[in-house]
């Protein structure tokens, strides 16, 4: 049976796993000139090098981006074109009735698929994943050897597309997708329809991921900062994280409960009162400089009088930090693959209503 099914399917499995192959043996390529490199970033750049640049790291650089893009959209598409086309060609052409009819279990002709095709395709992505992931981390030689930084140019990696595109991810995702693809086409029993809503249905799962389940994975860390007279209009406030890089889930004013808070800064305007900036004629520098230290200690307290007048209390920032990177991988990994064991149940139920 494995060897029936690997002879109706290997196109499909060599072309999937070589072009994930290849796109790997250039990732890692990259990630050994970007590592390389005085001031390596491995992700931002995109393929705008000039001559004044280090042009081989730039180049490298940006096609590790390019491949990270490439990366999250291509369970989608693998989830398309062999999950799906995994057994709703046989469908279509009814090729299905001769392995159905032979001294082979329906269950077993279903796992055959799943383990001869989708298995090394899988396997691939989760290689291609940690080729990425690799080439993100700092080598001994960096400059960041000592650090805790990454090689993503101020992206945090637990946000689009550096997560999607890194380790184990990558790999639950394309096995998520394969299932998905298979589960539809054995309902629908229609290429293009399974197609269709395969890219529509893992669309919506990728978004749920990252906007709805991720930023629940912990809790998210607090910094509070005290109103001011640049709190919230003046000031973008960076989280303390010991040099990680963060996804900043919020920031602004809040009240004392940590709820938003929206402000009028027509009404909380600070007036700078430009005449009395005038030094008059009989103050000396000392004078001058106590009494604008009072007129702007005024201001700040009119100002921040106003903030709480509209019910702010403090300005806050969450945010998850980098160095919870690989708890989310392990996490979302296997949110996923919970998910491809659940969709299990209605392929089995139309897996049994497939007729020779």
């Amino acid at each position: 049976m494995i060897w029936v099914t690997w002879r109706q399917h290997r196109t499909t499995i060599l072309a999937a796993v070589g072009a994930i192959l290849a796109l790997t043996v250039v990732a890692l390529v990259c990630g050994l000139i970007v590592r390389a490199s005085e001031n390596p970033a491995a992700f931002g750049n995109m393929f705008r090098c000039t001559t004044a640049d280090d042009s081989r790291t730039c180049w490298a650089a940006s096609t590790l981006t390019t491949i990270s893009l490439v990366t999250v959209t291509l369970p989608v598409l693998l989830g398309v074109l062999v999950g799906v086309t995994a057994f709703s060609r046989d469908i279509e052409r009814g090729s299905h009735v001769l392995g159905l009819t032979q001294d082979v279990s329906r269950t077993r002709w279903y796992w055959m698929r799943v383990l001869v095709v989708f298995g090394p395709v899988t396997g691939a992505m989760a290689l291609l994943g940690s080729a990425l992931e690799w080439s993100f981390t700092p080598s001994e030689s960096s400059n960041l050897a000592f650090g805790t930084g990454r090689f993503t140019g101020g992206h945090s990696q637990l946000t689009f597309p550096l997560f999607q595109s890194s380790g184990l991810v990558a790999g639950a995702y394309t096995l998520l997708a394969l299932i998905l693809g298979s589960c539809v086409a054995l309902l629908l029993r229609n290429t293009l329809g399974a197609m269709s809503v395969t890219v529509i249905a893992m669309a919506a799962v990728l978004v749920g991921f990252q906007a709805g389940a991720r930023p629940h994975y912990a809790e998210a860390t607090v910094d509070s900062h005290a109103l001011d007279s640049r709190t919230g209009r003046y000031v973008s406030y960076e989280p303390s994280n010991d040099g990680f890089a963060s996804w900043i889930l919020s920031s602004g004013l809040v009240d004392v409960g940590g709820r938003p808070v929206r402000i009028d800064y027509d009404t909380c305007d600070l007036s700078y009162w430009s005449s009395e900036e005038n030094e008059r004629p009989d103050e000396t520098l000392a004078a001058y400089n106590a009494r604008m230290d009072a007129v702007w200690a005024a201001q700040e307290r009119q100002y921040t009088d106003c903030l709480r007048e509209h019910g702010a209390d403090h300005y806050e920032v969450r945010y998850h930090s980098d160095s919870l990177f690989r708890r989310f991988q392990l996490t979302e990994a296997a949110l996923a693959l919970a998910l491809s064991a659940l969709l299990l149940i209605p392929s089995m139920w139309a897996l049994r209503r497939l007729r020779p």
